[in-house]
């Protein structure tokens, strides 16, 4: 269950506006209508219990199935409130059911309700109940919250039927900068290939602007048809394809002028066009005082990391550092990245040759509040500090926190990380070869492989990481699965880098 989402998405003041958008019966006695009227507001006005008394009473009284389901859209409201999750899905289920063209309160209500619930399934078919009822209603939905179903869902074909109508219904959160909204249309591209309907993605194909994108379909071998496509849109050294994705992180700037997601859209253009200096410029200023911090939502909390990478690119270690750990000390529970953000920066640590430094940053994570992702993570971290600063026997030791080779669904990177920091290329290799065969990790297992991506480049803060992803490339075995799967970019369409 999705704990955190709820007081974020169950709290709006959506009740009293319910009454208008649901259905009525014409000759309805005015008396009901004023208890509905009456409950809506206790619901707004936090009385929800009392709310609940006036709404039970009237579902009992209720005949029909249209007004049955007119009472139990508000007392899905109200028990949401007080708590009662499992009631508040039943009820919502009720309303949406007995009502012959759902609202979007009644259907955002089901949605959320189903999500956090843990019922992602069913949270994805609602999903596509409104994308199919009314695509404009989709920018109203929990953005972070559609995007936990997308990842969470277990079944490839329903991930890629979700992923589908939400690209052709136009999904396009607001809190994603220009070169984010691409991933889901990549996604889709990917699955059309994979079920041999690539003719269909000339449109979504169209649509993207990042360069990333564009590098991703030109190296992987179910999209080969689209790389002379790809590699005319990159253009010498990606140039052209990385200045229409500037001009249109500035255009939705120049749109949105107080957006900081769109300043930091801006920021991602000018890094991928290898322009980093003037990537954080723009950025730099966001987030620079423990007040400014303070205001920041969560998804602008992001840009902190941002920064912090083109700090370190710069050379600016200690003030990346500092960013990442002004995040961490944000007072308050409500802050749900402080442990990623911890994990961040002992990895920026590591990277960064700080190996005492890195040890310590992950021996202040607590472990237990990890799931098994972000404790592998954690584990692969200490791994690589321990070895890489002569500590062969205590590396051993750190790694046995990690499994044992690869794992479905598992932070399969960071394992391999840490057989290599230890030298252990052969399973290192194993696992690489094993990302590359599967179709949920092979698009990025390709893209780190790539030339441009991996080249030795003066003080650039993951040297190390780079020279193992050479050596395990280099090898037969990851070669030939790495040819068969993809391929490198042309020199003469790579970005520098």
């Amino acid at each position: 269950m999705m704990h955190r989402f709820k007081p974020v998405f169950l709290l709006a003041p959506l009740a009293a506006l319910l009454i208008a958008a649901a259905p009525t019966d014409p000759g309805a006695a005015p008396a009901r209508e004023d208890r509905l009227a009456q409950a809506a507001a206790l619901v707004d006005a936090g009385k929800a219990a009392d709310a609940l008394a006036i709404l039970d009473a009237l579902l009992v009284e209720s005949d029909l199935p249209a007004e049955k389901g007119q009472v139990e859209g508000l007392r899905s409201f109200a028990l949401a409130r007080t708590g009662k999750f499992a009631e508040a899905r039943q009820a919502i289920e009720f309303a949406v059911d007995a009502t012959m063209n759902p609202s979007l309160l009644l259907l955002r209500q089901l949605f959320v309700l189903r999500a956090i619930g843990g019922d992602l399934p069913a949270a994805a078919q609602t999903l596509q109940l409104v994308a199919v009822s009314n695509p404009k209603w989709l920018p109203e939905l929990p953005a972070e919250l559609v995007a936990e179903v997308l990842r969470g869902l277990d079944d490839e074909q329903q991930r890629f039927d979700l992923a589908y109508t939400l690209v052709t219904a136009g999904h396009a959160p607001t809190d994603q900068t220009v070169g984010q909204a691409d991933d889901l249309k990549l996604q889709v591209i990917t699955g059309l290939a994979q079920r041999g309907r690539l003719e269909e993605a000339g449109p979504i194909i169209e649509a993207l602007r990042n360069p990333v994108s564009l590098v991703r379909l030109g190296i992987d071998r179910r999209t080969q048809p689209l790389w002379p496509a790809m590699e005319a849109r990159l253009g010498p050294g990606a140039d052209t394809a990385d200045a229409a994705f500037i001009a249109a992180a500035e255009k939705r700037l120049a749109e949105q002028p107080q957006s900081l997601i769109a300043r930091s859209g801006v920021a991602e253009a000018l890094n991928i066009a290898s322009k980093e200096p003037e990537a954080l410029a723009r950025i730099r200023d966001i987030g620079a005082t423990p007040e400014a911090l303070a205001k920041l939502k969560e998804r602008e909390l992001w840009i902190i990391n941002q920064k912090a990478a083109l700090l370190a690119d710069a050379g600016e270690i200690d003030a990346a550092l500092a960013a990442l750990d002004a995040v961490v000390a944000l007072p308050g529970d409500a802050r749900s990245n402080t442990l990623a953000f911890r994990i961040l920066a002992a990895d920026m640590a590591v990277e960064a040759g700080r190996h005492d430094d890195a040890l310590k940053r992950a021996d202040a994570v607590p472990a237990a509040d990890l799931n098994d992702y972000g404790r592998h993570a954690l584990a692969a971290i200490r791994t690589c500090a321990l070895a890489r600063s002569g500590k062969a026997a205590n590396a051993a030791k750190a790694a046995e926190a990690l499994p044992a080779g690869w794992v479905k669904g598992g932070n399969n990177r960071a394992t391999q990380m840490a057989l290599a920091c230890l030298g252990r290329m052969d399973a290192a290799a194993a696992i690489l070869i094993k990302r590359l065969e599967e179709t949920d990790s092979r698009d990025d297992a390709l893209f780190e492989l790539q030339p441009f991506l991996i080249a030795d480049r003066a003080n650039a803060p993951d040297r190390m990481t780079k020279a193992s992803l050479r050596t395990l490339k280099a090898r037969p075995d990851v070669k030939a699965a790495f040819t068969k799967w993809g391929r490198d970019l042309p020199a003469a369409v790579s970005p520098p880098r």
